[in-house]
């Protein structure tokens, strides 16, 4: 059976089904227990609850082997039928303690994105100190999409369809800056919805400070309406009867340079299979604070990684 506390031990083994380090996890936790302990005193306490407190079954799992058992998911994207046998639990339990835990770990991702406030005027910092407080130049734009399952009612299936991939998805956009730190990122939509259309429904680029350049592929084009005061770079789209011009592809060739950063990002994400393989549960219910969750994971790394070498 599956324990924090037999896994810590082998460092590889831990990454590999956990999609982060030992470090990384305890790092987590210490930003988890308190949440956790809050949000079980609440869950105990509600008027609705029959029995006192100390009434019931226990959890068979320590709180961090919970947290284990959740990345396990997350990483493998097992069935819960297989977690729960690697974790010595049945199915029911591991569908209940994964959803009050991911409930618990999206308050904790909450507080991770935004962009930072630009130096006051008095502040005094120097060109080195202000490029290294406030590195952000660019805020580079991009959409990921991920199978689903095929939804029995038709017009969800219609919503569901994207045009790009020929079957059913979902999508979520972020933003990052130009050493790929994620600055924001939108809840998830139907796979339909046009790469523009979620940007601007989101808000996120309400928020986008205004000396931030603008980057995007040729999905984004038009967002300069969106951001008059800002600098907006996207991509040209070659027309029926009028290819691009040399001038034109030298210039989309500079800004896939820059959405590498993005794309990168990305794949890091999926690293984590709940965003890679087909999603399998409520899209709706769930894949917004998954897809949150592992973003908070993965740009801790990149601002941890930045901090190490005096970038950010």
């Amino acid at each position: 059976m599956l324990s924090y506390y037999s896994l810590c031990r082998n460092e590889k083994a831990f990454k590999q089904f956990t999609g982060i380090t030992v470090a990384e996890f305890e790092r987590l936790y210490a930003d988890f227990e308190p949440v956790w302990v809050a949000a079980e005193q609440k869950r105990l306490q509600r008027p609705e609850r029959k029995r006192a407190i100390g009434g019931g079954n226990n959890y068979k799992l320590g709180p961090k082997t919970q947290l284990l058992m959740v990345m396990v998911w997350l990483r493998l994207y097992l069935t819960t039928a297989a977690v729960g046998y690697l974790f010595g639990i049945s199915q029911s339990a591991v569908s209940r303690n994964t959803r009050r835990l991911l409930a618990v770990l999206r308050e904790v991702s909450g507080e991770e994105f935004g962009w930072p406030d630009p130096p006051r005027k008095g502040e005094g910092r120097g060109m080195q100190e202000a490029a290294q407080a406030y590195p952000d130049l660019f805020a580079i734009v991009d959409a990921t999409e991920q199978p689903v399952e095929r939804p029995q009612d038709r017009e969800q299936e219609k919503l569901h369809y994207s045009g790009k991939r020929h079957y059913p998805t979902c999508k979520t956009s972020l933003i990052v800056n130009e050493h790929g730190v994620i600055r924001a990122i939108t809840d998830t939509s139907p796979g339909r919805t046009h790469d523009l259309t979620q940007i601007r429904q989101s808000g996120v680029l309400d928020d986008i400070p205004i000396h931030v350049g603008v980057v995007g592929d040729a999905g984004y084009i038009g967002l300069h309406n969106d951001l008059p005061n800002h600098s907006v770079a996207t991509a040209h789209k070659a027309q029926r009867n009028h290819p691009l011009e040399q001038a034109h592809k030298d210039i989309n060739r500079e800004l896939s340079s820059m959405r590498v950063i993005i794309e990168n990002v990305i794949c890091q994400l999926k690293h984590f299979r709940i965003l890679s393989d087909r999603f399998r549960h409520d899209v709706t219910k769930v894949h917004s604070d998954v897809f949150a969750l592992i973003a908070t994971l993965v740009n801790r790394r990149i601002k941890r990684r930045l901090a190490l070498s005096n970038v950010c």
